[in-house]
């Protein structure tokens, strides 16, 4: 199906995008265009004009501090994967981004439009609430910052105001051994959709003590969903910690409600939800227990 007739309009500053949002009605921001071109040729979406960010600079980089790792809006999944400062800091971004479709899109997708779109099949909306991450919005009134599990919402919805734009995502840095993980449940045997996904978050104190712990599903509800009940259960464990049944067993699965589809039903995947969070926390955990993520 063929884009309807849009106006197009690209600015030359964040300043000037936020106020070209204001300016026109029905305004939208395109970045890498991966996902929104395509709602918008199905007609599941509709702008009367495209604010293109994705030459913006100063969305695009990837910054490294002591305490955090900033990434740009409009970083590629590929500049991620590729960035000395990712590898180092936080793989898991990097790993994460590998999975996504094909080299096309990772040249083109943006780690920010994954979050704007927050379809429950895309990768980071989970990873990031699992790692405690900072969503920065900028809009008229200046820089605002708000939590990851803040900042999604519902499906396909964020809390992102009229005129203002997603800049930058800022990741903490843990400065004790650290485990990370991303575990989907395919359609197809690839990244392209999944229709469950469970990451987890863990860190290991001086004590030898499991502290820090969130494990965080999607696909089952109509934003990232924090499994409290299992993060209580596991923090203020030793590192030995081995019960990940009893852990997962702590959490209310019939509360669940996930969505029925061409890919999977709704009773199928709340199924797999206790699979993929045993197996999310085993990976974290080992990685914890070999210090491989100090």
């Amino acid at each position: 199906m063929l884009l309807k007739e849009i106006s197009y309009v690209r600015p030359h500053s964040i300043d000037e995008a936020v106020a070209l949002l204001n300016s026109y009605p029905e305004a939208g921001i395109l970045a890498g265009g991966q996902s929104l071109i395509n709602v918008l040729k199905m007609r599941i979406g509709a702008y009367s004009t495209l604010v293109d960010i994705s030459a913006l600079e100063e969305l695009k980089q990837i910054r490294d501090s002591a305490e955090f790792i900033s990434i740009g809006a409009a970083t590629t999944y590929d500049d991620i994967i590729h960035s000395p400062v990712v590898m180092v800091s936080r793989p898991i971004l990097a790993e994460t981004a590998f999975r996504i479709a094909d080299q096309q899109v990772r040249n083109r997708g943006t780690i920010g439009g994954n979050c704007c779109y927050n379809d429950p099949t895309c990768h980071f909306p989970p990873l990031l609430t699992a790692m405690g991450a900072t969503m920065q919005v900028y809009g008229s009134d200046g820089m605002r910052e708000m939590s990851a599990e803040e900042f999604f919402v519902g499906y396909y919805q964020t809390a992102l105001a009229s005129g203002q734009i997603l800049a930058g995502i800022r990741i903490p840095k843990p400065k004790r051994p650290y485990g990370d993980a991303f575990v989907p449940l395919s359609v197809g045997g690839t990244d392209v959709l999944n229709a469950v996904t469970v990451t987890a978050h863990v860190e290991l104190d001086e004590p030898g003590t499991l502290t820090a712990v969130r494990v965080v599903a999607t696909g089952v509800a109509p934003q990232p969903l924090r499994m409290t009940s299992v993060e209580d259960f596991v923090h203020g464990q030793t590192g030995q910690f081995s019960d990940l049944a009893g852990a997962v067993a702590t959490f209310d699965m019939s509360s669940l409600e996930p969505p029925s589809d061409v890919h999977a039903s709704g009773l199928y995947r709340r199924r797999m939800v206790p699979v993929l969070a045993r197996r999310a926390l085993k990976m974290a955990l080992e990685q914890v227990r070999r210090g491989y993520r100090e």
